[in-house]
């Protein structure tokens, strides 16, 4: 089933394509684009499965040139490895992450996630305990980092082995990409 005609015009300008573009790439006219925009022709399924298929191809290669820094998340957050797992617990419900950077001082030293604390917790460890737990206890290996103009590709790769990818500029660490960044950019 195709989706609705209100939604040519919708994601055509997402592309930033003219209606001109649109129809040369669909192998359409441009007055039949501007038809079916303004409601004023009931158009063949032929011709709507054209404008939706190149729609669907444009957008799909529109998602795989963007580079890190298109949807790198800047608003980096980290706990110091001295720090409690209650801490970094703390930190990623305030700001809605499921992993942290780990700090030693100010230099990257790991990683934190849920899965490491359920992990932890998971051992058999008391819930009691985990005041006294620091973050260096359980941390895992340092987020892979790119620069910031790395394409999509290796990134979506990193992030199957990894929760989160960070961006660099300079190698200075200026974002983090994580799933759920991902996920976003596919629904846009």
């Amino acid at each position: 089933m195709l989706p609705k005609l209100e939604e040519i015009q919708r994601r055509r300008k997402i592309l930033n394509f003219t209606q001109k573009k649109l129809a040369l790439l669909s192998g359409v006219s441009q007055s039949l684009i501007a038809k079916i925009e303004t409601d004023r022709i009931d158009p063949s399924y032929k011709n709507v499965k054209k404008i939706f298929s190149t729609l669907d191809r444009e957008e799909e290669k529109n998602i795989s040139r963007r580079k890190a820094k298109d949807f790198h998340n800047t608003k980096i957050i980290g706990v110091q490895k001295s720090g409690t797992i209650i801490e970094a617990s703390q930190l990623m419900n305030k700001h809605g992450y499921s992993q942290l950077i780990v700090y030693d001082g100010d230099i990257i030293s790991g990683s934190i996630s849920e899965d490491n604390i359920t992990n932890y917790i998971s051992k058999g460890k008391a819930l009691e305990s985990l005041p006294n737990v620091k973050v260096r206890d359980i941390m895992s290996a340092e987020f892979p980092q790119v620069e910031e103009t790395t394409p999509l590709e290796p990134i979506t790769y990193l992030l199957r082995h990894s929760p989160a990818v960070l961006t660099t500029r300079k190698g200075v660490v200026v974002g983090m990409i994580t799933k759920a960044d991902l996920f976003k950019l596919i629904i846009k």
